[in-house]
Formats: C-alpha cells, sequence, structure tokens
C-alpha cells in the first residue's frame, strides 16, 4: 500500500517553513514504494508505505534522536545491522509542529553535510558498444 495521500500533504504542510529557511522546496518523489523526503536535491528523510515518517542523522545529530527514543529504520528485519541511518522522530513530536521542525532541521543539516554524490555518467549506446568491441578485435 503507498504512502496516504493525506498523511502525505500533513507531513508536507508541517515542513513547509524550511522552504523559506533553507531556500527551494520540500519536494516527496516516489521511492520504493514510499516517498524521500528532500530540499535542495538532498534527501533529508523518508515515508514508509505504513506512513511512518523517519529522518535522516549522521555522526554529528544520531547522539540526539537516540538520546530521544527514537527508533532507527531497519528495513530487513531479517538483517537488523543493516539499518540506515534515519530515525523516526521522538514520541509527540508529530503532534508539534515546532517540535517536528526543530528534528527536521537536524535532518537537512545532516543531508547539507554529507558529501555530494558525483553525478552519474551517461551510458554509450548499445550501438557504439558494439562498434567499440568490433573495432578492437579487428585490431
Amino acid at each position: 500500500m503507498p504512502v496516504s495521500p493525506d498523511f502525505l500533504d500533513y507531513i508536507l504542510d508541517l515542513l513547509a517553513p524550511l522552504s523559506n529557511e533553507y531556500g527551494g522546496s520540500v519536494e516527496a518523489p516516489r521511492l520504493f514504494g514510499g516517498r524521500g523526503l528532500t530540499l535542495h536535491g538532498r534527501n533529508f528523510g523518508l515515508i514508509t508505505r505504513d506512513d511512518t515518517l523517519y529522518l535522516k542523522a549522521d555522526a554529528i545529530s544520531q547522539p540526539q534522536f537516540e538520546a530521544a527514543g527514537c527508533i532507527r529504520f531497519a528495513p530487513w528485519a531479517d538483517k537488523p545491522h543493516r539499518s540506515l541511518g534515519y530515525y523516526t522522530p521522538p514520541d509527540g513530536a508529530m503532534d508539534d509542529p515546532d517540535e517536528l521542525l526543530r528534528w527536521a532541521r537536524l535532518a537537512v543539516d545532516a543531508a547539507l553535510r554529507a558529501p555530494a554524490k558525483a553525478p552519474k555518467k551517461a551510458k554509450a549506446p548499445a550501438a557504439a558498444k558494439r562498434k567499440n568491441l568490433a573495432d578492437m578485435l579487428l585490431e
């Protein structure tokens, strides 16, 4: 079941102030049946199919998430050691817009601190690959 439209709208409304604070807009592209949360092309959160919000943490912010009792995103039940660096907001934060924004700012800051991913190289067309292979065989 995909993320419910009502929950997605609710989260985007709560996170709208981030657009003014950081410039740009908070976007929610589809992500493996759920939604990613991005700002300036940097992923700072995700919403799972069961309408659970997770926020990005890094070495700087992770201790705060753990101290608040936040639950780490572990998509593989049989591989808990392969959990990802995303945490639920603490209890009560979803009911307090200011508190949720405080945690979301930690996530955006973590995303902005992360090194930018190098752009993917364009793949050569298949015909060009075959031609190059043929040229190499004839040499």
